[in-house]
C-alpha cells in the first residue's frame, strides 16, 4: 500500500498524511515510510520530517521507484495550483515515476462548493481514487460535502479536523456524516 496525497497548496495535505502516518504507526502498529517529494516547487513541509523522526519513521528526499519494502507507504508533494495547467502536468509526470500508488486528492472543506468542484474537475485529469477533506473544524455546514461527492462521483476516504497530530483524522463513515449533518444546534 502507497498512498500520494495531492491538492492545492494549503489544503493540509501534510498534516493529514502527518495524522494518517500516526494511526498506522500507533494504532494499527504497522511499519511505515515517508517520501517527502520536491515537484515544481520544492517540498518545505518539514512537519513530515519531524513527525517521521518522532515516530522513528524512514522519510526519503527521492524516489528511485526500485526496492519498495513490504510497508505502508506515503508519498508527500508539494500543492499544485489547480488553475496552472503546467503544474498539473509536472505532478501528472511525477506520479507516472511511482506506479501502483494510490492517489488521493485532498481538498480544503471549509472552502465554498464552487471552488471545490473546480478544484476537483482540474484535478480529475490525475488518477485519484478519492478525497480527503481537511479543515472540518472551519466549516460547519457539513451538508455541502455531499455535493463534493456527487459532483466528482469521488468516494471520500478521510475526514480531518484540526491541526494536532494525531488530531481528529477520521475514516468517512456514513454514521459518522450523518450525525454530523443531523446533530441538533
Amino acid at each position: 500500500p502507497l498512498h500520494v496525497l495531492v491538492g492545492p497548496p494549503g489544503s493540509g495535505k501534510s498534516t493529514v498524511l502527518c495524522k494518517w502516518l500516526a494511526q498506522t504507526v500507533l494504532l494499527e502498529g504497522k511499519a511505515a515510510r515517508v517520501w517527502r517529494l520536491d515537484g515544481r516547487a520544492p517540498n518545505t513541509a518539514e512537519v513530515v520530517s519531524i513527525y517521521g523522526e518522532i515516530l522513528n519513521v524512514p522519510v526519503e528526499r527521492s524516489w528511485n521507484g526500485r526496492g519498495l519494502p513490504p510497508v505502508t507507504g506515503f508519498v508527500d508533494v508539494p500543492g499544485a495550483d489547480y488553475q496552472d495547467a503546467g503544474a498539473l502536468s509536472d505532478l501528472g509526470a511525477l506520479l507516472a515515476t511511482i506506479p501502483g500508488a494510490t492517489v488521493h486528492l485532498v481538498l480544503n472543506a471549509a472552502y465554498s462548493v464552487p471552488l471545490l468542484l473546480a478544484q476537483a474537475r482540474t484535478f480529475s485529469r490525475l488518477p485519484a481514487a478519492d478525497l480527503v477533506l481537511t479543515h472540518l473544524d472551519e466549516e460547519t455546514a457539513w451538508g455541502k460535502l455531499w455535493n463534493l461527492v456527487l459532483g466528482t462521483n469521488l468516494p471520500l476516504h478521510l475526514l480531518s479536523a484540526g491541526q494536532n497530530i494525531p488530531g481528529r483524522c477520521y475514516p468517512a463513515r456514513p454514521e459518522l456524516l450523518c450525525s454530523a449533518l443531523f446533530e441538533a444546534s
